[in-house]
Order: C-alpha cells, then structure tokens, then sequence
C-alpha cells in the first residue's frame, strides 16, 4: 500500500509539473513580443502537454483498480509508445528551431537532425516485433528515449543556453532563467534516455521515475522565471513608446511656435534687410561717419536679436544632458515666454516676478514644462483673454502661478488630466501627454504641480519647487 501510494504521487505530481509548464506557455500572450523564441515556443507547450498525459497515464495503468483485457494490452502498449514518441518529437522539433534561430546558416544540417534521429530508431527496433509484449514494449520505449528523447533534449537544452544571450539587453535575471531550464532540460534527457525506467539508483534507493520528476519541476520554475522576459520587454516597449509620444508631443507644441517663432526671426531680418539696403546707398556718396554707425548697429542689434530667438528655439528641441544647476525660476520663465513669439501677442499677458532666489534645475527640461502650461492656457482662452504669470518665495519654497480666464476643467475630469494620454482636447489636437510628462519633470526635481479649475472661470496651475536642491539631491 505505502508504495502504490507513493507511485500514484510520484506519477501525480510528475504530470503535473509538465501540464504546469505546458500552462504556463500558453497562458503568456507573446504576440507583440519581438523575441524570436516566441514564434516556437508552442512546440515546447505541445511537449509539454503530451508529456503530462503520458505520465497521467502511467499513473491510470498503474492503479490497482483498472484492469484492461488481455487482448487490449498489444494495442495500450502501443499507444504508450506513440504518445511518448510524438512528445519527444515536439521537443526535438522545438530544440532544432531555436539552433536555426542562433544558426541561421547551417538550417539544411539541422533539418536533417529528425531524420538521422528516426532512421537511428528504425534501426535499432529492426525487427519490429509482431506481438507488443510487456519486454518488447519495455525494449521499443527504451529505444525512443535513447534516439529521440536524449537528442531532444540535448538540443532544447543547448539551445536555450545559446538563446539566453540574446535576452541579456532586456533582463539578465531572464537570461540565467533561460540557461537554468536549458540545464535542467539536459539533465532530464540524461535521467530519461539513458537511465532505463524502473531503475532504482544504488546510492539513494530511489526509482529513477523520482529524480525525473524533480527534474522536472526544476525546468517549470526556471521556464516560469524564464518567461517574465516577455514582461521586461513589454515594458521596454512601452518606455520606448512612451518616450517617442513624449518626442511627438514636444514636436506638437514646437508647431504651435513656429508661426510665433518665424514672425520673430522676420521681423529683425527685414530690419537688417532695410539698413543694408539704406547702408549701400549711404556709401555710395559722401559718407557720414555718424549715420553709417547708426545703420551698423541697429543691424548688429537685429542680428543678435535673431540669433538669440534662434537659440532658444534650437535650446528647447535639442536633447542635452539632464544637469541640475542653479537656475533662478524667473529666468526660465522669462525664456519659455520668448519661445512663445508673437503668439503671446494675442493675449493679454500679465507677469509678476518676484527675482525668486535660485533653484537647482534643468533649465531646458522646466522650459518644456512652462511652456506645455502656457500653451494650454493659451488654447483655453479667448482670443484677447487674460493670462497671468507670478512667482513668490514662502516658506523655503519658490511657487510658480500660472492662470487663465479660459472654459475652464469640468470638476469630473479634473482628477484625470495628469493620466497619459487623457486629453479633453479634439482628436488630433493632442497626444494626451503634456501634463503627465510635466508631472514627470516636477517630480525629478523634487516640486509637484497642482491644478484648481472651475468650469467657465479657467485654470490655475501652481508650480512649488524646493530651494535646498531636489528629491535625489
């Protein structure tokens, strides 16, 4: 009794941890993943699959309780073997599509892998017994094991040690999972295809069926670890979608400014136009000293009036690196209105500065911010409206105020619009990333940003930066 127990529970659990397995992949959608292991993986939860139920099997035939006819035994044994044949075959197939995936240029060695394995086979059951009887059986599946199993194995378990270093870019915790289940799926082949079933280990006294199935469980926890790379790059792609949103939305509002910025630049280039035009007649005749330096300087002014436009503009859309400086709040914002061009011209823009102390900051990184606020307040309001800018120190902090006499936010959606991707603006206005990437900034230099909003009374955002540095600092 104690030692049917203990098969029924050997087998159980041995069924289990290949169902497990076979769950595990299937359950894990990989249809965006990039992974190219994710194309063949199927094969491996087919393996993994008809393995369970060959074992579930071996547990059915070895209860007490059933008893098959004598006549039905040839054709049971023979079911037995096609089954642990076809699941052998999935992981021999699954092991040669992972190699042609590291070795992309010897597919013609590796195609004839199945077909070496199988003549192998054929000839080592030649030949082939009329009768299924319990030793024929015992020989045949012995022969499978050794020809098919053992070169499966090997060749699934090489290639997931070869596989992992294509993962190590997105999780080198995936990658050591991946060389773990790649070892354990080579011990497995050695415990299954060279070590004859029913053998008893001499030095733990233990059915060899016993170490199988703990090897077996070692490959479902290193797969399962294995998979969570399928997570690790969905959340690369994610990041890096997030960051090409956050690149279109700064394109977004680079497009709101380029008529401002345009008419800027014109504006003191037609004025150097002019002067080099009037400058050219001056010098034609008697030249007057006096005016001639007139006409220079009012061009070197217009010219260093484009050039600083055009510094701002190419400051604001150029990359560069994220270092914190003392930065006085007034300054940025003074810059983030520049940018604005004569957009600003539009409405009634009233600033109050206080010449706030200096904060430890990214200027071009809080420009971005100011100027998502200032064009969203711009957006909201009527042409000729009211927005006001003012700055004040209290209480070791230096707060920003940004209002407007817009439409205003509905109390509803308030809490929503720092939410990626949430826009209450039309279909194309807007990526819905603006505020949330504000968040963002503010929260790297340790602020926050807050909104107060009341339907057709417009908005006030209120930006509160720390004067001792930021969070990390």
């Amino acid at each position: 009794m104690p030692s049917e127990f203990f098969t029924f529970l050997l087998y159980l659990f041995y069924g289990m941890a290949f169902f497990a397995i076979g769950v595990s992949i299937t359950s894990r959608d990989t249809r965006a993943s990039h992974l190219k292991i994710a194309s063949v993986l199927w094969l491996f939860a087919l393996f993994a699959y008809s393995h369970a139920f060959h074992e579930w099997f071996e547990l059915y035939q070895n209860l007490s309780s059933p008893s098959f006819p004598e006549q039905f035994i040839p054709l049971i044994n023979l079911l037995k073997l096609i089954l642990v044949f076809v699941s052998f075959s999935f992981l021999l197939l699954f092991g040669i599509h992972i190699l042609r995936l590291i070795f992309p240029g010897k597919n013609q060695l590796f195609n004839l892998l199945p077909f070496i394995a199988v003549v192998l086979l054929i000839i080592a059951v030649l030949p082939f017994p009329d009768h299924l009887s319990g030793d024929a059986f015992t020989f045949i599946n012995s022969r499978i094991r050794n020809f098919i199993g053992l070169p499966a194995a090997v060749c699934s378990g090489l290639g997931l040690i070869l596989y992992s270093q294509t993962v190590t870019h997105i999780s080198t915790k995936g990658a050591r999972n991946f060389i773990g289940a790649g070892i354990a799926l080579m011990a497995y082949g050695l415990l299954t295809g060279v070590v004859p079933s029913g053998t008893h280990l001499p030095l733990w006294n233990a059915p060899i069926e016993l170490f199988r199935g703990l090897s077996a469980f070692v490959i479902l926890h290193f797969v399962m670890n294995a998979l969570y790379t399928f997570d690790e790059e969905r959340k690369l792609l994610m990041e890096d979608r997030l960051s090409r949103f956050a690149k279109a939305e700064k394109l977004h509002a680079l497009g709101k400014l380029a008529f401002g910025i345009a008419h800027e630049i014109n504006n003191p280039l037609t004025n150097v136009s002019m002067n080099v035009e009037m400058l050219t007649k001056d010098l034609t005749g008697p030249v007057d000293q006096k005016r001639v330096t007139k006409r220079i300087t009012a061009i070197e002014r217009n010219l260093d009036r484009a050039s600083k436009i055009a510094r701002e503009l190419l400051a604001f859309s150029t990359e560069k690196e994220a270092e914190f400086v003392p930065t006085p709040l007034d300054d940025i914002i003074k810059s983030s209105l520049e940018l604005l061009g004569s957009r600003k011209k539009d409405y009634k823009l009233t600033v109050h500065l206080d010449d706030s102390p200096p904060i430890l900051a990214i200027p071009w990184k809080l420009e971005e911010v100011f100027l998502n606020i200032l064009v969203n307040a711009m957006d909201a309001t009527p042409k000729h409206g009211v927005i006001e800018i003012s700055t004040q120190t209290e209480n070791g902090q230096v707060l920003a105020l940004i209002s407007d006499s817009g439409c205003g936010i509905a109390t509803e959606t308030l809490n929503q619009v720092m939410d990626p991707f949430f826009t209450t603006k039309e279909i194309g206005q807007g990526t819905g990333l603006g505020l949330s990437i504000c968040y963002g900034i503010m929260d790297l230099h340790g602020g926050h940003i807050e909104l107060e909003s009341k339907t057709g009374q417009g908005t006030t955002v209120t930006l509160t930066f720390p004067l001792k540095g930021f969070a990390n600092d």
